[in-house]
């Protein structure tokens, strides 16, 4: 059976700002509408936030080893809950007994990117994202890399996730180390519970 580790989802930044304690003193704070332009998503990027709130029943599928194989299928659950004041969104997701994984993932408005990290039981380091959505297609693009075994290079990884309402569709692809070739690496159709 192909390895769930596949099923690298989006996206838990932690931003801290180190102070020395011989620090010169500050400037005075930014006015409140300083504050508000450059600390809070703006209302595009607050709504693409919104699209991915809620259940998710997931179908998974992944590409055959071989030609004479069938795709293999999953299930699984995906639940995103907005955090932190509403500027982060926390995602869990489900597959079965031997698989799930947390991601957390916002927007950044010094980058203007979307930022996220994700974790799993089949990873053992933190893997960091960034997006970008476009409007036009309603579709956001996360970029980021898979750590191989040594002596390969991390692969680059992409997830492209195409919103239409009540459903979504993630597809991941890969460049793979050796062959420098991108390879899909699965496709998962979300359907927000209630509404499929």
């Amino acid at each position: 059976m192909r390895k769930i580790h596949r099923i690298s989802l989006l996206p838990l930044i932690f931003s801290t700002a180190v102070f020395s304690a011989d620090a010169p003193t500050p400037p005075p704070a930014p006015s409140s509408e300083k504050i508000a332009a450059t600390a809070t998503p703006a209302a595009t990027e607050w709504d693409v936030l919104k699209l991915e709130a809620g259940t998710w029943d997931a179908d998974i599928e992944f590409p055959a080893d071989k030609p004479d194989q069938p795709p293999t299928r999953m299930k699984g659950v995906q639940t995103n809950t907005f955090v932190v004041g509403n500027h982060w969104i926390k995602n869990e997701f489900d597959v079965d007994a031997t698989y799930a994984g947390h991601g957390t993932w916002g927007y950044d408005p010094k980058k203007k990117k979307y930022v996220g990290i994700w974790v799993d039981t089949n990873q053992d380091y933190i893997r960091l994202d960034e997006g970008s959505y476009d409007a036009a297609t309603h579709t956001m693009t996360w970029t980021s890399e898979l750590r191989q075994p040594d002596p390969y290079p991390p692969a680059k990884y992409r997830m492209i996730e195409v919103f239409n309402g009540d459903s979504r569709i993630l597809t991941m692809t890969a460049i793979g180390p050796k062959s420098g070739k991108e390879q899909l690496l699965g496709t998962i159709t979300f359907h927000r519970r209630g509404h499929s």
